[in-house]
């Protein structure tokens, strides 16, 4: 059985896809920033501290808690709020189950 600190704080659900949100931030700036620059200036990481979760990112190994499903289910409600075409072309780059769980 995996540990607490395997599991994402918002789902609770293990982390299956160990991409911290710093790292998902970073490609969700150069994607949205293709459409609409000061959106993109928008999309910032969270960061967990040190101390929590034996989970790490596999891109910088940085501790990890929030699941990328979670980050990417933000900032595709930050985005469907402000162009729904962009979050059409970001749900179809960083979809992580999303499409499942809003149909």
């Amino acid at each position: 059985m995996k540990s607490l600190a395997s599991r994402c704080f918002a789902c609770d659900e293990v982390i299956t896809n160990p991409i911290c949100s710093q790292c998902l931030a970073g490609q969700m700036k150069v994607v949205v920033g293709e459409y609409d620059q000061k959106l993109a200036r928008r999309i910032v990481g969270f960061s967990s501290p040190a101390s929590e979760g034996d989970m790490v990112c596999i891109n910088c190994s940085q501790s990890m808690s929030l699941c990328a499903h979670c980050f990417s289910k933000d900032i595709y409600e930050y985005l469907s709020e402000n162009n729904t075409q962009i979050a059409e072309e970001f749900i179809n780059r960083f979809d992580f189950d999303l499409r499942q769980e809003l149909m």
